[in-house]
């Protein structure tokens, strides 16, 4: 299928950022199946409240669109339901947001039924306010009232009803077993097994690590977001045992409810003593500051402070010297004074010293309690 791609620009200084946000929109649309014919970006100091873009772009979106036979148009921003309603009216093709895509691609890559459960819980989240509206604009065009022989205002109503209680009944489900991961979790610290959680961007590389530091062999992709559900492995030498913990990666501008339907998988990172963050600096400067941001704002609100932290710069073979130093004075700036080690999966850089590196924090690190669970 044919994708279209969408961006809104509020800030007219912008030469940079919004360039490399609309790639990663590219590469997410790619990712999700979908080949990308087009872009639209438009600068408005604040979006439209009905259409998002203006409605002389919507409508010239709709001609563009038309001419290249694309199936669908994908927006970085999260749309409104009124925006979603309009913009679909308008274009008379699917719409999806950033929202909807990464839902698309986490069902792609979901395996088990954890992972399932929270992303049935984010698309409820979404889809409710929307059925929501539906069930008001017929209410209001006078198409359908309540009657023996008008059905279709109280199909709409059962539609939102029937959602509501799929949603509280997932919602019930997640917090049985958050409650059960939580019993395990304190099960470990009784034990005294510290635990080091891998986070950070998607595709930093940080499934590839864990099999380095590991010796598994766990299934490694290209794709954004094949890790969903979290793994564990018991590693270390016998004096300093860790559990080591591979998890969802990070995405910018990811709507909070979103991030809240995934929260057990992100007790993993919440609850950890030590967190390695991941940071791929192959990636083009610019992109890799934002990235960069946007794991240190969720490790932020995960709880996770700077003495937890201790951060892999990945990939050094794909860069040069000077890079490497940029980037690491970049890590320094942004994240303090927390160690920062160098490592290439590939050539076997750096895997023996950051396995130190995660020995050393765990001795040192204070035990994380689950007071906040």
């Amino acid at each position: 299928m044919k994708a279209w791609v969408c961006y809104l620009k509020t800030n007219p200084h912008d030469h940079s950022v919004f360039e490399a946000k609309v790639r990663e929109l590219k590469e997410l649309t790619r990712a999700a199946g979908y080949s990308v014919v087009g872009q639209t970006v438009q600068l408005r100091f604040r979006p439209d409240s009905r259409y998002l873009l203006g409605r002389g772009k919507i409508t010239e979106l709709r001609d563009q669109m038309e001419r290249s036979d694309a199936d669908i148009a994908v927006f970085y921003d999260v749309l409104t339901s009124i925006q979603k309603h309009n913009i679909t009216t308008t274009l008379a093709k699917e719409v999806i947001d950033r929202y909807d895509l990464t839902l698309r691609i986490f069902e792609m890559a979901s395996s088990d039924r954890l992972s399932k459960l929270q992303i049935r819980l984010a698309s409820l989240e979404k889809a409710i306010p929307y059925e929501k509206l539906q069930a008001s604009l017929m209410f209001r065009r006078g198409r359908e009232h309540p009657g023996p022989k008008s059905m279709g205002e109280y199909a709409y109503h059962n539609t939102v009803a029937n959602l509501g209680k799929t949603r509280a009944s997932v919602k019930g489900e997640i917090e049985t077993r958050r409650a059960e991961k939580l019993a395990q979790l304190r099960k470990r610290k009784r034990l005294g097994l510290p635990t080091v959680c891998l986070a950070g961007y998607y595709n930093a590389g940080k499934t590839s690590l864990f099999n380095a530091l590991t010796g598994l062999k766990r299934e490694v992709k290209p794709t954004p977001f094949t890790t969903l559900a979290s793994k564990y492995y018991k590693t270390g030498n016998p004096e300093t045992p860790v559990l080591l913990v591979d998890t969802i990666g990070f995405a910018m501008d990811l709507d909070p409810r979103l991030i809240a339907s995934f929260s057990l998988t992100l007790d993993d990172i919440r609850f950890a003593d030590v967190v390695l963050l991941v940071v791929d600096i192959s990636d083009e400067p610019v992109l890799m500051q934002l990235r960069i941001d946007t794991c240190l704002k969720e490790l932020k609100s995960l709880g996770v402070n700077e003495g937890q932290l201790l951060i892999a710069a990945n990939k050094v073979d794909r860069v040069s010297s000077t890079r490497i130093e940029e980037s690491v004075a970049t890590l320094k700036e942004k994240a303090g004074s927390c160690p920062i080690v160098l490592t290439s999966v590939k050539e076997g850089r750096g895997i023996g010293l950051l396995a130190e590196e995660i020995a050393s924090r765990a001795r040192d690190v204070t035990p994380k309690t689950l007071a906040a669970a």
